[in-house]
């Protein structure tokens, strides 16, 4: 009996594995792996600056409020993961039960979703929201991929708006568009405070995505650095970048820019060089266009002149800001506690700023503009409706106030945003989010000029490609993952690698 009994449970073991393996191909997470067409010691980049802080205490804890796309393999060193706190309400007898999968990994948000989830389902008592934190967007992916072959979903999920198209893709999703529009328990009111461009998230016709909040991508820059170099603002344009990078960089001690090779960085590069990143249906890369080679040229120039560097570790160009090795960085407003926590905390504070990424003589100071969404996935018109009021109530006013607080993020409720941008730092209690207010605010401004990157899932699939491309061109160096190195011919490889995987993804 006890033999048997083994030989079943290997036979289950040997299937969920089975089950698994089989799963989608999981789309390369908005975190990706740091490129490996990065060398381990270019020899056409600068050495990067020593990545240890003046003081260990001072060195920034790795941003928890993860962006689509973070600054830096985040992969390459996880934050622990926090332990959820146990719910707060007891169930309800008879009450729904409804699984909200997330890939939120900072304590404090853990803790809020756990917080709301109660206030919830203390209102609502036929309902009980359960949030499981499944780790990191990459993790999330991988488990709701396993899930969907074994059709064991949850109800909610929250994820990149790419992710969320991947689990439309496999027939899972639930379409909000008629709970939105339903004349008892829709939007409302609710619909016009909402900006549906920038925080809907739509496949063909059908809204599968609603994001609670969003951040944007700028520059963060070393006021003081600038100011005693002579120059009083951050540079607005491509050449005034130069002027600066020219004066402030003194390798190996100090350096204008950590350059973290990413897909949202360039992307927001090549649209502020007046061109296209990708064909207006977003079926296609455009990026071999002028515009992308002159961003490829202006990437190699900073490299030659060694302006700039590939940090070499994760969250490395965050760390050298900090200690005031840098002059700039690139990343998500949703890092704006953890860098002021990093200048804060380093040997010698120094004033910073933020300031959109600068400009061609064709182009626009842009940026970039990404974050999670949450969606339904199919199951009971019961479920799906507790699942709906649930993903409603986390956009009302007052909750989308707090949760701007924990997470940094602009609210997708205008009533909620406007209320953020007038608090007075002394009234927040929140003190890593009041040091960082006067920053948020100004963040506020550059949303009007924001652009959202290709959000099909297969655009997902493609991020590293780009971040190769990138990175041969910047350090002269080909590899498997990519071969060009002139900026022309890389940005023609580059479209024609994106293409094909577009091409292919999903067969």
């Amino acid at each position: 009996m006890k033999s048997l009994r083994f030989g079943l449970f290997f036979a289950a073991l040997i299937v969920m594995l089975a089950l698994i393996a089989c799963a989608p191909a999981a789309v390369p997470p908005a975190a990706p792996a740091q490129p490996t067409a990065a060398p381990a010691e270019p020899t056409a980049v600068p050495a990067a600056p020593t990545a240890a802080p003046a003081e260990p205490t001072a060195a920034p804890a790795a941003p928890t409020a993860m962006p689509a796309e973070p600054t830096a393999a985040a992969t390459n060193t996880p934050a622990p993961t926090p332990t959820p706190p146990p719910p707060g309400v007891t169930a309800a007898p008879g009450a729904l039960n409804i699984e909200f999968w997330h890939a939120l990994t900072g304590a404090s948000q853990v803790a809020e979703f756990q917080k709301l989830a109660d206030e919830f389902n203390a209102a609502n008592p036929q309902y009980f929201v359960m949030p499981i934190l499944q780790g990191n967007y990459a993790a999330t992916l991988q488990k709701m991929n396993a899930s969907i072959t074994a059709n064991s979903l949850p109800d909610l999920v929250l994820g990149n708006p790419g992710d969320l198209g991947t689990y439309h893709a496999a027939g899972v999703m639930r379409p909000l568009d008629d709970l939105m529009a339903d004349s008892t328990n829709g939007l409302g009111e609710l619909a016009s405070q909402i900006d549906p461009a920038l925080y809907f998230d739509k496949f063909g016709d059908e809204t599968i995505g609603v994001s609670t909040g969003r951040s944007i991508q700028v520059m963060y820059y070393n006021a003081d650095l600038l100011k005693a170099a002579g120059f009083d603002s951050p540079p607005a344009t491509f050449e005034e970048f130069e002027e600066v990078c020219a004066a402030v960089s003194k390798p190996p001690d100090v350096y204008c820019y950590a350059m973290v090779p990413s897909a949202s960085t360039f992307a927001n590069l090549v649209w502020n060089n007046g061109g296209d990143y990708a064909s207006a249906d977003e079926t296609m890369a455009a990026f071999d266009n002028p515009a992308g080679v002159a961003t490829l040229e202006w990437l190699k120039k900073l490299a030659d002149n060694e302006w700039a560097y590939i940090p070499a570790a994760a969250f490395g160009d965050q760390t050298d800001f900090g200690n005031g090795k840098v002059a700039f960085t690139v990343g998500s407003t949703a890092g704006l506690p953890f860098y002021q926590r990093a200048v804060a905390g380093s040997a010698a504070p120094f004033e910073w700023g933020i300031a959109p990424l600068p400009r061609g003589a064709d182009g626009g100071n842009y940026v970039d503009i990404f974050g999670p969404s949450i969606g339904i996935l199919q199951s009971t018109p019961e479920k799906e409706l507790g699942s709906w009021l649930f993903l409603k109530y986390l956009l009302s006013q007052p909750v989308e106030e707090e949760w701007a607080q924990v997470t940094t993020y602009f609210p997708a409720n205008k009533a909620a945003a406007d209320a953020v941008g007038a608090m007075d730092p002394a009234q927040i209690a929140n003190a890593g989010f009041a040091a960082v207010l006067p920053q948020y605010k100004q963040a506020v401004t550059f949303v009007a000029d924001g652009k959202r990157e290709p959000t099909a899932a297969a655009w997902q699939s493609v991020r590293n490609i780009i971040a190769n491309m990138m990175t041969a061109v910047f350090t002269t160096k080909s590899g498997a993952d990519f071969t060009a190195t002139d900026p022309a011919a890389a940005a023609k490889e580059g479209v024609e690698r994106v293409n094909k995987a577009l091409s292919e993804f999903g067969q």
